[in-house]
């Protein structure tokens, strides 16, 4: 057993980093997607999982994409996080290839607000501050009152300075779900993506996403994954997969 696990920590060391031949920076602004005849799967022995998929985002763009549980939607993200390469295709990002672009770099201009929120032990305030570089309490503080959320802060029993233990422990999941959505905005990311961000919430919560989505109005690209379409008739495109 010890010889078969320092093996495996030999094939871990051994792996190439996911840079590996990633040599070029994205050190403008994230302005412009362009996904052209995009095939994925996860092994060669398994069907695709989506193929031929085509489409292009720029900045201004509010994007709805649609389509059936298990038609790849959140694997798309994925992919345009650099998490997987496409089977097949080009995904083009200002223009570049996206294959010889920093992991790093591409993710500094994305911010994602997944299906599974997890949230750090702390309290509201930290965990909204998580990662945010320059960012202080008087920000997260204008954004809440930007986006008429204070009200709906205030109920916790601290406001900002609720305890969370971890992953969402002492919140609602409606809550934990403004908590995520909250954190992504103040990032000001050049485009944001909302994955089933009204699938498994509250009526109340579904109804203040939709009201600050249709409201707002955003400097970079939005992307909204959901194959519930009911009130998002303001989203600009539609793609279906």
């Amino acid at each position: 057993p010890v010889c078969l696990s320092i093996e495996r920590i030999y094939e871990l060391l051994d792996m190439n980093d996911e840079n590996d031949g990633r040599e070029k920076q994205l050190d403008s602004a994230l302005t412009d997607i362009e996904l052209q005849n995009i095939s994925f799967r996860f092994k060669d022995d398994l069907p695709n999982v989506f193929e031929n998929i085509s489409f292009h985002m720029e900045k201004g763009d509010q994007v709805l994409l649609q389509g059936e549980n298990g038609s790849g939607k959140t694997t798309l993200v994925k992919l345009l996080l650099g998490l997987y390469a496409p089977t097949s295709g080009t995904i083009r990002m200002n223009g570049q290839d996206a294959a010889a672009l920093n992991c790093d770099s591409i993710r500094k201009h994305i911010g994602v607000v997944s299906q599974s929120i997890f949230l750090f032990r702390g309290t509201v305030l930290s965990n909204i501050l998580y990662g945010q570089e320059g960012k202080t309490r008087q920000d997260v503080e204008s954004l809440v009152d930007r986006l008429g959320l204070q009200e709906y802060m205030d109920r916790m029993p601290k406001g900002l300075d609720t305890d969370i233990n971890q992953n969402t422990s002492g919140v609602s999941g409606g809550q934990a779900q403004i908590i995520a959505f909250i954190r992504a905005l103040l990032s000001q990311k050049d485009l944001i993506i909302l994955d089933e961000p009204i699938s498994n919430v509250d009526a109340e919560t579904r109804d203040l996403l939709l009201r600050i989505l249709k409201e707002r109005r955003y400097d970079g690209m939005l992307l909204v994954i959901s194959h519930q379409t009911e009130g998002m008739e303001f989203l600009n495109k539609v793609i279906k997969i």
